[in-house]
């Protein structure tokens, strides 16, 4: 979707109800302990509640961070119902949040050792809308400009600098949390009437189409160097059975080879008769 909307918790005990047909925003704390239960609510997800990884103010990032830490983090990654942009699993930052020195780049650098990239985007107050491709925003009150956010967002898009969705985030022990929600659903109604949303959400779909289509390209080039790869193993090792049958059959001596011959007649799987004639047929059925 071209607006997602992120309910931030920090354990899924006290998700919101049924009603909530949006994502999470899970804050995962500096020692989260045992995960077992987590992983089993996180695969019982359904599709119109995905999930992503908060890293807020909360978890506690600026003192030194445990390898098993990011481990944890990348584990949540391979979840069903985890969130994906062009998919790359994204990871949203709080505005306040301080992070320790080094960090991003050990959590990067496990992610490529297994192929897998991560997008780190650092969410703004909606207070102030900024000319940028991160269009993510933390909601404290129904005050948001939704006009100069889809402006913002069109603008991008026209300057080529391909933008990702707008994301709101709403923490769910916000004061008056439910007023806010219902006024910004309103100006929402009126958003979906205006030109401007119209054209980012038809722009939108087409950036998402093309996202398909280079996705399909990429895997069917990649099924085809697979097939190459394959066919040239095999080449090879068919190269391989003649070399080895030239340098280990074909050089013996005769009389082994005949001898050879005479053991298959007893064993009942060649004629006698063929041992003396090519005209005659060779093995038994």
């Amino acid at each position: 979707m071209l607006i997602n909307k992120w309910m931030v918790i920090n354990s899924f005990n006290g998700m919101p109800g049924k009603d909530w047909k949006h994502g999470f925003c899970l804050e995962l704390p500096h020692d989260p302990g045992d995960m077992s239960g987590l992983f089993l609510i996180l695969q019982q997800l359904p599709p119109e509640n995905p999930f992503a990884v908060l890293l807020s103010e909360q978890s506690g990032l600026a003192q030194e961070i445990s390898e098993s830490y990011i481990e944890t983090i990348i584990s949540l990654f391979f979840q069903p119902s985890y969130f994906l942009e062009s998919d790359i699993p994204v990871i949203f930052l709080g505005s306040k949040t301080t992070v320790h020195s080094g960090f991003f780049e050990r959590l990067s650098g496990k992610c490529m050792n297994q192929g897998l990239p991560v997008l780190i985007l650092k969410a703004n107050s909606a207070a102030s809308i900024e000319n940028s491709r991160n269009q993510v925003y933390e909601i404290r009150s129904p005050d948001v400009d939704y006009d100069a956010i889809i402006e913002t967002w069109l603008s991008q898009y026209l300057g080529e600098k391909d933008p990702g969705e707008i994301h709101f985030l709403f923490r769910k022990d916000e004061p008056g949390l439910e007023e806010i929600f219902k006024k910004m659903q309103e100006k929402e109604r009126e958003l979906y009437n205006t030109r401007h949303y119209k054209i980012a959400e038809l722009v939108y779909k087409k950036q998402k189409l093309v996202e398909k289509y280079k996705n399909e390209l990429d895997l069917r080039v990649s099924v085809g160097e697979s097939t190459q790869l394959y066919l040239g193993m095999q080449k090879k090792q068919t190269a391989d059975n003649v070399e080895w049958y030239y340098h280990e059959y074909e050089i013996l001596p005769a009389w082994y080879k005949r001898f050879g011959h005479i053991i298959k007649v007893l064993m009942g799987k060649r004629t006698f008769r063929s041992l003396f004639s090519d005209k005659v047929k060779k093995y038994k059925d």
